[in-house]
């Protein structure tokens, strides 16, 4: 059994929910859609997300540029992006704008990424490019008013140092190279500020953590504004080094074997499956801790938000490991990042066409037809939290638990945390807790909210009931249900100045402990 002991006496500190800053999507014609809307509604409802981030808002499903086919006009639409921005904001959202992709008609050349042939080629025509940014962000400030659009955040692209082979779709966002996007970069920072010198323009928006530091050079040597650093993180992220040869040799021979040759295929797969376990087992327990105090440290004053960061760990996702990574995850980067978004809310997601799996390891929060995964449950379990800590926080080897005194209903709230890597050894643990109150008399109850395997956990829900592929509408309310938080009563011994408390965790699970003064 691990044992803590706490006085409540300890330093406490405010903070920000950095982790509730912001929440990414797929592409944005995608946000037309009623069940995206439905879904997002509630995510931002019970967990708290205040800006939605997508791709593709230049997209020519947004029809938004286009030529005209009488004359070599171009024509102008924002009648797509008003709808979608104008539903944020009525739920009490805004958007952080991904300036992305090429309009077809600025093109200059046919590589695309995705399902939805975005097209990532740097534009024909820079001055037009230049004039449609301004256009876009004119119309933005008539619309919404200067002060509104003022909170919002502006970030150039998406992940233009990606390498094409170890993409996840095999594919790259950006055709050119890093001088291309600083140029890219060059001309439509400086077209935002010309709108307004007030509206917040970022970037480099990189996988892997890459780039911060050249990206700062490059706007102090020429002069460009740079209001915050976005980039981005996963645990297996190829800047560690991890596999980065055997990834590529994987997406080659996938891409060049006949689809098929099921048999084949399968071989390929399996033999894929075994190599991401490998790659885990050299992952870190807080890998993404790690890499955000080098990026805090490289960007220096500069707000820093990492504008998509998740598991990506598969099936595991979409369960307790899921949902332990994130809690760990974001109580441990408290003080180190400004902001962050994970992605994504919803597994309604189109980059390699839509899923037909109800749980397949996607993206999101929330399956296909809006049933939440464990991480969901605790983002819903963080969102309780006061913005107030103890300082202190107790770990004995896979276990932490973070403490909060809530001045808003008179309690003591603690998130324990049994978690460790995937491929690296855990267990149950028991642990004992003893809180030094200096009137344990005042205490009257302790209740437990949990996710683990037995509890909110609709993954393990599904996989007992044989892994559909389409679900029946009992099956929906069903797998709903199991995905729900219940609450416990939790025994609480009081003796003297001391409280104490018994606690077991499953491998990967997490829990909220709320203790209630008396009043």
């Amino acid at each position: 059994m691990k044992q803590f002991t706490f006085d409540l006496n300890e330093k406490t500190i405010p903070y920000r929910k950095h982790w509730e800053m912001s929440v990414g999507s797929c592409h944005a014609a995608l946000a037309l859609r009623e069940d995206y809307r439905r879904q997002l509604k509630e995510a931002h409802r019970r967990l708290g997300f205040q800006y939605l981030r997508f791709h593709g808002l230049f997209c020519d499903d947004m029809s938004v540029l286009s030529r005209s086919l009488f004359s070599s006009e171009y024509l102008l639409s924002f009648v797509n992006i008003d709808k979608i921005y104008d539903f944020l904001l009525s739920i009490g959202m805004k958007p952080f704008v991904e300036l992305g992709f090429m309009p077809e008609c600025l093109k200059s050349g046919n590589e695309t990424i995705f399902h939805y042939k975005a097209n990532i080629t740097p534009p024909n025509d820079p001055g037009r490019w230049v004039w449609f940014i301004k256009e876009f962000v004119t119309h933005l400030i008539e619309r919404y008013g200067r002060d509104e659009v003022r909170t919002w955040y502006f970030e150039v692209w998406n992940e233009p140092n990606l390498d094409g082979e170890n993409g996840l779709a095999g594919g790259r966002f950006w055709s050119g190279n890093m001088q291309d996007y600083y140029e890219l970069y060059r001309i439509t920072a400086k077209a935002v500020k010309e709108v307004d010198p007030l509206l917040r323009v970022g970037g480099p928006a990189t996988s892997n953590n890459a780039h911060i530091p050249d990206m700062i050079a490059f706007c102090k040597e020429n002069g460009l504004p740079l209001d915050f650093v976005s980039t981005h993180h996963y645990p297996t992220d190829i800047v560690l080094g991890y596999g980065v040869e055997d990834s590529k040799n994987f997406v080659k021979e996938f891409n060049s074997t006949d689809k098929s040759d099921l048999d084949k295929i399968h071989k390929l797969l399996k033999h894929y499956m075994t190599f991401q376990a490998d790659i885990w087992e050299k992952v870190d327990r807080g890998v993404l801790t790690q890499m955000a105090k080098r990026a805090r440290s490289e960007a220096g004053d500069l707000p820093l938000f990492y504008t998509e960061w998740s598991s990506l760990a598969g099936l595991a996702t979409d369960g307790p490991f899921g949902a332990s990574f994130v809690a760990k995850t974001v109580l441990d980067n408290i003080g180190i990042i400004d902001g962050c978004s994970y992605w994504t809310f919803s597994d309604i997601v189109e980059e390699k066409s839509m899923a037909s799996m109800e749980f397949h390891g996607g993206f999101g929060l929330t399956t296909l037809h809006g049933i939440p995964k464990a991480p969901f449950r605790a983002f819903e379990l963080l969102h309780r939290l006061p913005e107030v800590r103890y300082e202190r926080t107790l770990s004995e080897g896979t276990v932490d638990i973070y403490l909060f005194p809530d001045e808003r209903d008179k309690t003591l709230k603690l998130i324990a945390v049994n978690h460790n890597s995937l491929m690296h050894d855990i267990k149950e643990e028991s642990i004992s807790l003893t809180l030094q109150t200096g009137n344990a008399t005042l205490m009257e109850k302790a209740d437990l909210h949990r996710v683990d395997e037995t509890h909110a956990n609709a993954l393990a829900a599904w996989l007992e009931m044989g892994s559909p592929t389409y679900l029946s509408e009992a099956q929906l309310a069903s797998l709903c249900a199991a995905s729900c938080l219940t609450r416990e009563q939790l025994p609480l011994t009081l003796e003297g100045s001391s409280a104490a408390l018994t606690l077991t965790l499953p491998p990967q699970g997490t829990a909220l402990i709320t203790l209630y003064f008396a009043s």
